[in-house]
């Protein structure tokens, strides 16, 4: 097993781990605990998925390739994290808060900076 999927799999149960063990300071904030970790699962499914083809195209001979890789993977991973948050703030309007949507955002930062770390390592190694 690649060492990214690994790390993902640690950050996914770290970051549910705190979502757990602070859920009521969570709700303090105005975050709603089960939206974040549907987020939370979202974004480690879709990062992984990413990192998969990203990681393909690094196989390429063309380096044009990969960088069209890694946006394109980068650009879907955004749409589909814009489309889950539409989808949420329709079916839950009464929930929506803005603690929720920071929250999402930022797990949505923290996974692009893990795939783009471990993008970057395997790169410099090849």
């Amino acid at each position: 097993m690649d060492r990214f999927y690994i790390l993902l799999i640690a950050v996914f149960c770290g970051v549910n781990g705190l979502g757990i063990a602070y859920s009521h300071i969570l709700e303090e904030w105005g975050i709603f605990n089960i939206a974040g970790m549907l987020g939370n699962i979202l974004l480690a499914a879709v990062t992984a998925l990413s990192y998969y083809f990203s990681f393909k195209g690094m196989k390429l001979k063309s380096g044009h390739a990969f960088v069209r890789g890694v946006y394109i993977s980068t650009f879907v991973k955004l749409m589909i994290c814009a489309v889950a948050v539409v989808v949420y703030v329709a079916l839950f309007k009464q929930y929506v808060t803005k603690g929720t949507l920071i929250l999402f955002f930022l797990l949505y930062i923290l996974y692009t900076v893990l795939e783009t770390y471990c993008l970057m390592k395997v790169a410099k190694s090849e």
